[in-house]
């Protein structure tokens, strides 16, 4: 009987990872063309994106505190998600600067909700079974790729400024998605002697500091990516179909990566995963940012979001769920995203809204990104030994 409510719980996570990065597929790559159809420049792209990711700072703290206060994760998760696909439709009647800042915070604000709880709620129901998550997780890629697809043609086709909507459309699965999810029951965290400190303490180790240097450098260097990838390849003159094929291919490597991650983890340790993702992220920017125009060096760089999303973000769930106990485990999720993601991802927005000129500065831009990921190689370094070597061995 076990077995058969395992699979059911499995397959609902991957519903809920599909549906979740389905949507992701349409906001990640075509947000900024939105704003550019509204008629903002790339400074105030930039700007937008940066204000809306603040809120990642702000939201999954909250979140998380409350989710392990009550010992429940899905009211948060639902919460967030049908927020989310009303604030759509309300994005759809603001053209203001400052409108369309609030509403993008308010989306990011309840968007934040969903993944890093989703995360926990995925770790907990798998239990000892750890090495079922890649798997699992490669069922959003899958979503991620089916969207990445069809996207490019559905805004060339229904105009650029056609987004919300189909955003809000996409979201209807993922809200049927986590309508059907469970969890496995926790006693509420309530406040004890010695909780707050141990938190603490966690989070002032070298292990964790050294993993959010890191971190935090990986989200910087994504940001040209995040906000202008699609911009800058229409600019290179790439059909849209092109476009959605170039961000699908990036997929479909990170696919196949979390097939084998779990693997690699295993017999490699945790530092040298991570340094090795950040200098092949470094590399993958390189070739952005010198050979845009040349199709098949396009193409290689996007087989290195196998490494630079898929491998990292594996072995960042690995290292998270070992790091913190339990009790701490959303509040633990809620810190890295909300610090590396969010803060990481809102100056490299800020950043590069003003070095990217429209355009002009694009290759500089995508070379301040390599440099940052370098960077972040050394700090991925840093991660202790002693901590891979236990983990490695459970």
């Amino acid at each position: 009987m076990s077995e058969v409510i395992t699979k059911q719980d499995a397959n609902r996570l991957r519903w809920a990872y599909f549906g979740y990065f389905a949507v992701l597929a349409l906001i990640m790559p075509y947000l900024a063309v939105f704003l550019d159809a509204l008629g903002f420049k790339s400074r105030d792209i930039g700007e937008l994106i940066a204000i809306s990711t603040l809120c990642r700072i702000v939201g999954p703290p909250l979140w998380a505190t409350y989710c392990d206060y009550k010992g429940k994760r899905l009211p948060a998760i639902r919460v967030g998600v049908f927020a989310t696909f009303v604030l759509f439709f309300l994005l759809n009647q603001v053209t203001s600067f400052a409108g369309v800042a609030l509403v993008m915070a308010l989306i990011s604000f309840f968007w934040s909700a969903v993944l890093p709880q989703l995360e926990v709620v995925t770790l907990n129901t798998l239990g000892a079974e750890q090495h079922k998550y890649s798997g699992i997780r490669a069922a959003g890629s899958m979503g991620f790729i089916v969207v990445a697809l069809v996207a490019a043609g559905l805004i060339d086709w229904g105009g650029k400024a056609s987004f919300p909507l189909l955003a809000a459309f996409l979201m209807i699965p993922l809200m049927v998605s986590v309508v059907r999810l469970r969890e496995i029951r926790q006693l509420s965290q309530q406040v004890v002697n010695g909780a707050s400190a141990s938190l603490v303490q966690n989070i002032f180790k070298r292990q964790f500091l050294s993993f959010m240097a890191a971190s935090i450098l990986l989200q910087l260097s994504f940001a040209p990516f995040y906000a202008f990838f699609a911009l800058y390849l229409a600019q290179l003159g790439y059909a849209p179909f092109t476009v959605g094929a170039i961000i699908a291919l990036g997929v479909v490597a990170e696919v196949v990566m979390f097939l084998v991650a779990s693997k690699l983890l295993v017999r490699f340790r945790l530092s040298r995963v991570l340094a090795v993702c950040m200098a092949l992220t470094a590399v993958r920017w390189w070739l952005v940012a010198d050979f845009g125009a040349t199709l098949w060096l396009l193409a290689i760089s996007q087989l290195l979001h196998a490494f630079s999303f898929a491998l990292q973000h594996s072995a960042a769930m690995r290292f998270l769920h070992r790091h913190f106990p339990k009790s701490q485990q959303s509040r633990g999720q809620a810190i890295y995203i909300s610090v590396a993601w969010g803060g990481g991802a809102a100056i490299g927005a800020w950043v590069s809204g003003i070095t990217w000129q429209d355009g002009a500065g694009a290759s500089f831009t995508y070379s301040l990104a390599a440099i940052a990921a370098l960077i972040g190689m050394v700090c991925a370094l840093g991660i202790a030994r002693d901590k891979e070597t236990i983990s490695s061995s459970q």
